[in-house]
This record gives C-alpha cells, sequence and structure tokens, in this order.
C-alpha cells in the first residue's frame, strides 16, 4: 500500500483532502471479537499523515458504500483480461515489461477522464516534497535453526549468523538482510499467517556437521529444491539405508551449493537415468569438468638507474640536514 499510494499520488502531482478505503487488514484491524468496531493501524494512519489525508473508511459489512470503486476494479480487470487476449498470452520476461503492459492499459482507460480530474486537482493540495521509503526496517535476531521471523514467515539466513541481530529492509517483493552496513543475503517475500522461505545453501554446512539433524528439522521439505533431488534422495536411503542414505544426500546438496545446482540436478538425471549403479561419487564424475585458465602475469624489467636517482635524492637530503642543524 505504501508502495502504490505513494506512486499514484507522485504521478498525480497533487494529494486530495479525503482518503477512503475499505475494512482491509492492511487499514483497520478488529477492536473486539463482535466484528463491529475496527480502528485504523498505527502504520497506516501515519501513511496519511506524511500526505496530509484524512483517513475514513466505509462502515463494517457495507461493501455497497465503495460501490463505485469495486465496479471500477471489476471494469480494470476484465479490461486487462481483454488486452491479454489481444496480446496472444500472459507471459512476461520480467516484472518490469508487465509493469510497463499494466501502464499502457491504464493510460488508456483514463484518457476520457481527463476533464474531470482537471477539475479534482483544482482543488487538491500540493505533494510534500519528502519522500517516504518503499521499505520498512526491522532488529530481528537469527534463531539457532539459522532463521529470522518476520511478519510470521520464517526465512533462513547464513549459518555463521546464527545467534546475531540483523536488520532488515522489508519490500513490497524482497527482504534485504544486513549485518553492519553489508547486505548478506536477498530474500523473496511471502505473504500469509504460516510458512517458510528457506535456501538450503545457507544451513547445509550446518547440517553436514550434524547430519542426524536432518531427520527432524520442521523445514526439511525445503531442502529438496526440485524433483529429481527427491528421487535422489529416495534411492540414497533404498540403496544405503537410513543414516548413511541421509549423509550422503547431504553431502550432494553440499555438493550443489559450492558448484551450480542446475549442473547438479543434469548429473542427477544422467545418473538416475542409466542402468549403472547410482553413486555420490557417480554424480561427481557426471559433472562437467571445470577448467581454470591460468592468468598471464606481466613481468616487469627492472631499471637499476631508478635506484641511483634514489640515492642520490637521499644523499641531498641528508646534506639539507646537516645544514639547518
Amino acid at each position: 500500500m505504501r508502495a502504490g499510494i505513494q506512486a499514484a499520488l507522485s504521478r498525480l502531482g497533487r494529494v486530495p483532502r479525503i482518503w477512503q478505503i475499505d475494512n482491509s487488514s492492511a487499514a483497520t484491524h478488529q477492536l473486539r471479537n463482535d466484528g463491529g468496531e475496527r480502528c485504523f493501524n498505527s502504520d497506516f494512519v501515519a501513511l496519511a499523515e506524511h500526505f496530509g489525508m484524512e483517513p475514513r473508511t466505509i462502515n463494517v459489512s457495507c461493501p455497497n458504500e465503495n460501490g463505485d470503486v469495486e465496479s471500477l476494479n471489476g471494469h480494470l480487470k476484465r479490461r486487462i483480461r481483454q488486452h491479454l487476449l489481444v496480446r496472444g498470452g500472459s507471459d512476461f520476461a520480467s516484472l518490469e515489461l508487465y509493469d510497463a503492459f499494466l501502464f499502457e492499459v491504464l493510460m488508456a482507460a483514463n484518457a476520457p477522464r481527463c476533464g474531470k480530474l482537471a477539475e479534482e486537482m483544482a482543488v487538491m493540495r500540493e505533494l510534500p516534497r519528502t519522500v517516504l521509503p518503499d521499505y520498512q526496517e526491522y532488529e530481528v535476531r537469527v534463531g539457532w535453526q539459522s532463521t529470522i521471523r518476520i511478519k510470521e514467515i520464517a526465512y533462513s539466513v547464513p549459518s555463521r549468523l546464527i545467534g546475531q541481530k540483523v536488520r532488515t529492509r522489508i519490500s513490497e517483493t524482497r527482504i534485504e538482510v544486513y549485518c553492519g552496513r553489508e547486505v548478506v543475503c536477498t530474500l523473496p517475500r511471502r505473504y500469509g499467517r504460516a510458512g517458510a522461505v528457506i535456501d538450503f545453501r545457507h544451513v547445509i554446512a550446518e547440517l553436514v556437521r550434524k547430519p542426524g539433524a536432518f531427520a527432524g528439522w520442521r523445514h526439511r521439505e525445503s531442502l529438496f529444491p526440485a524433483v529429481v533431488f527427491r528421487r535422489a534422495y529416495d534411492r540414497f536411503v533404498e540403496h544405503l539405508g537410513q543414516q548413511r542414505g541421509e549423509r550422503d544426500y547431504l553431502h550432494l546438496l553440499k555438493l550443489a551449493a559450492d558448484t551450480s545446482q542446475v549442473e547438479v540436478e543434469e548429473a542427477l538425471s544422467q545418473v538416475l537415468d542409466a542402468a549403472g549403479p547410482f553413486s555420490l561419487e557417480a554424480t561427481r564424475r557426471a559433472l562437467p569438468p571445470r577448467r581454470f585458465e591460468p592468468i598471464e602475469l606481466a613481468q616487469p624489467e627492472p631499471n637499476l638507474s631508478d635506484y641511483d636517482l634514489l640515492l642520490e635524492a637521499m644523499q641531498e637530503d641528508e646534506e639539507v640536514c646537516h645544514a639547518c642543524c
């Protein structure tokens, strides 16, 4: 909401006096269990005060009070759907390209309203000069499972940060984790009231040292980054037993973290589909060879006359020093 309202007002260049919204949890929260009275959230009030808008909300269970807005939302969704049909698909190479597509659709939809908009802008106030950051900052402590909890979602961080306090910047789509001034990792943000975002690269070093913790780890399913890794785990356990199979699978994940997950996936597919025996060593041998080009360093040629000039300069400095004394 912070990013959306700021982008809209910046595009408009003016600020309305009243900001009316529905009773979504982003703006209000319930005071009693009867579902009647709701109060504005502190973050929402601070956002409205920054732009000098008076926050208002519709009555509880009365969506018809925002009927014109709800109707326009439906029209916009249908309009976007029609433009996607004309375009021939809904796949975009990046989020920026999708934003550009939406911008064109919205500009075309709002073009007939420019006259009415000019009348409204004549009575609006100027936009504040200060810009709000599009993120929120929190300080959290890294737990013993190498995770932090932000807005009821668990996120993994590098295991070397266990027990330390880290600073996080939470934006709409990602979370940046800082240790001091250094960004130690960037995580995709997940919404909801439960769940976890676990990167096996953050925790695999600790699990390799303590493989017995793998069986009972609460985020164990996150350590199967692709279906082929699950197939490899089942094959390890089938041929080597539970304990040895889990140990070799963790070493396989460590191999993917140290080299390339894509290359390990391709090697696993080849070894699993082949008729030969499956093992960790067979997967290592199936990886493409890594070639390192030697670095040729230019060998400087010393010029002895430079040393003579240096000695002469030192003698002149000594003579000047004696003369001053």
